[in-house]
């Protein structure tokens, strides 16, 4: 039992840190927006491989252009992060959204984090 958490701790740690906004959002957004908040959170999850899965099948794992040091996996992480915080910022601060109102921005702010983790991730 111990041999595992040892191997799968880490690679929990290195692969899906962003897990953890799930606790996060659950804690943070009002009662009626939790099941839209953590569909947003994993959607962004989502992308985020799959823009990382082409990334690497075009062996570009640092980028095309190289100007970052940074591994496009990380690079995601940073960007998809700070969207899902400014989502959860702003889900916090508008508690009486309508139901279709809150997903229309939803889907606004997940748009702007896939075409900006996309130009991020070029570079």
């Amino acid at each position: 039992m111990l041999e595992e958490i040892h191997y799968w701790g880490p690679v929990f740690v290195r692969e899906w840190p962003d897990v953890l906004w799930f606790p996060v959002a659950l804690v943070l957004v009002h009662k009626k927006q939790k099941l839209k908040a953590c569909g947003f959170i994993l959607l962004c999850i989502i992308t985020l491989r799959l823009q990382a899965q082409i990334a690497e099948q075009m062996d570009a794992a640092q980028g095309i252009t190289g100007y970052f040091d940074w591994a496009v996996m990380v690079r995601g992480y940073v960007v998809y992060g700070f969207f899902i915080f400014l989502f959860l910022v702003l889900s916090y601060f508008s508690p009486f959204t309508r139901g279709s109102i809150y997903l229309a921005a939803s889907l606004s702010i997940f748009f702007m984090a896939f075409t900006v983790s996309s130009i991020v991730m070029i570079l």
